[in-house]
């Protein structure tokens, strides 16, 4: 039996910080992953479908120069070269990851761990004891379930694709499906975006989500929503996907079907029952501590407790439990001024409340509506379209929620976060002198 004060599972950006935590702290250390070690966003995530992203949002620049008074010739794309590029980003993460582990005396079990009682677990044939463990082992991609669902392919297969599909259908709703679909459409695919439901990433400000698929639209991009797919089969060299929509059976062509139906947590393996780890559909269930609510010694976060699945969540979490493992439950975990963005060109980001929210909350508000396309600055930069919806406290003029459309959305929600964090009003907002013509000083104006 080897002995362990900690054991982080899931080598993502929550386990690798709260390892780091706890063995600055001078406990002894172990990090178990039988994958390579860098986690999702790093390796198959956030950071190289943002270079598929900067490259498409590079090549629209330069099809749009002439309303810059810039002529240009045919222009063209390398996409193998492109994938070379994102490569060289995410190449290095695993032995950079790994030396960096060693450097820091953590222990690392290369293997797939199952728990055999609630204080141990088995890693490659070897019992394990320990004092605390975390679980953050992520997610894996929803498992379709009808005839012909192996011909769908994930994220990791699309973010490795060197050719252009021609024709290209996403199943899902969310972040996913919108910003590869865009990608996608600006190389020249045909895209058709199947929906589950009515609406559309439903996390999101519905006014705002309504601009992005009139943008996606012009794309070419189709948007069939209340899609239930029945069948996908392979006829020649390409793929017939069937679908439900509009009380009638449809079909269409595709060389590529994305499955972006969402992701679950990856804690089937696991045998958290040993543990005495109580977990329902959605994941592990934690309390505030992020420590289990049936064995308080062992945690859970990023994707492994289905709350909130986002990169910085779960570097975020993974200190909170670092600290709450050193220090005894000194931090609850709190989302309130955590911000929230959608990589499609314009960006989409929120932080906070949606109106809804708000009115549930039983608050009074004002809700400020801005188009800001016509805006002097927006107009110098020729980035169109620009709109806001921020909401305002009424009597303490706290910020309640931003949401943001616009081509520097991303980074402008910072502002609104760092307001509801730390209680700062729309009227200091208003007050604050900016950098001008920056895009970010129209904002002062959004908010009355």
């Amino acid at each position: 039996m080897t002995k362990y004060d900690f054991v982080a599972i899931g080598g993502g950006n929550a386990g690798l910080t709260a390892a780091s935590m706890a063995a600055a702290a001078g406990m002894r250390t172990a990090l178990v992953d039988g994958g390579p070690i860098g986690g999702l966003c790093s390796l198959n995530g956030c950071n190289p479908k943002k270079a598929l992203v900067r490259s498409t949002e590079v090549l629209d620049l330069i099809r749009h120069a002439e309303k810059f008074c810039i002529e240009t010739g045919p222009v063209k794309i390398d996409w193998p070269r492109v994938i070379d590029r994102k490569e060289s980003f995410t190449k290095p993460v695993t032995p950079a990851s790994e030396a960096s582990l060693k450097q820091q005396g953590i222990e690392l079990l290369r293997a797939a761990p199952r728990f055999l009682e609630p204080h141990a677990m088995q890693v490659d044939g070897t019992n394990v004891e320990f004092g605390a463990a975390l679980i953050a082992t992520g997610s894996t991609p929803r498992p379709l379930k009808f005839p012909g669902c192996d011909f769908t392919k994930t994220s990791n297969d699309i973010l490795a694709l060197r050719k252009v599909p021609g024709e290209l259908t996403i199943i899902g709703a969310g972040a996913i499906a919108f910003e590869f679909g865009q990608v996608f459409a600006r190389l020249g695919s045909r895209v058709t975006i199947l929906t589950p439901g009515k609406r559309a990433l439903k996390e999101f400000d519905a006014d705002l989500v309504d601009a992005l698929l009139a943008d996606c639209a012009t794309l070419g991009i189709t948007l069939v929503p209340e899609a239930g797919v029945q069948t996908v089969s392979r006829i020649g060299d390409k793929l017939r996907v069937e679908y439900q929509a509009g009380g009638e059976v449809r079909s269409l062509a595709a060389d590529f079907v994305l499955n972006a139906a969402g992701r679950v947590p990856s804690i089937s393996e696991l045998q958290l029952d040993q543990a005495d780890v109580r977990f329902d559909r959605r994941g592990i269930m934690t309390n505030d501590f992020l420590r289990s609510v049936s064995n308080p010694d062992v945690f859970a976060a990023g994707d492994a407790h289905g709350r909130l699945q986002l990169s910085p969540i779960a570097s975020y979490e993974g200190r909170v439990v670092g600290r709450n493992l050193v220090e005894n439950d000194a931090e609850r975990v709190d989302y309130t001024s955590i911000p929230r963005a959608l990589y499609t060109i314009p960006q989409l980001a929120m932080v906070g409340m949606t109106d809804d929210e708000a009115r549930s909350s039983g608050r009074e508000f004002s809700v400020f509506t801005n188009d800001m396309s016509g805006w002097k600055v927006y107009a110098i930069a020729g980035e169109a379209p620009a709109c806001a919806k921020i909401i305002v406290e009424k009597g303490s003029a706290k910020i309640l929620g931003a949401h943001l459309y616009n081509h520097s959305a991303a980074d402008q929600i910072h502002l609104f976060a760092l307001a509801i964090k730390f209680g700062i009003s729309a009227d200091d907002l208003r007050r604050m002198v900016y950098a001008y013509p920056t895009l970010t000083s129209a904002l002062a104006y959004t908010m009355g």
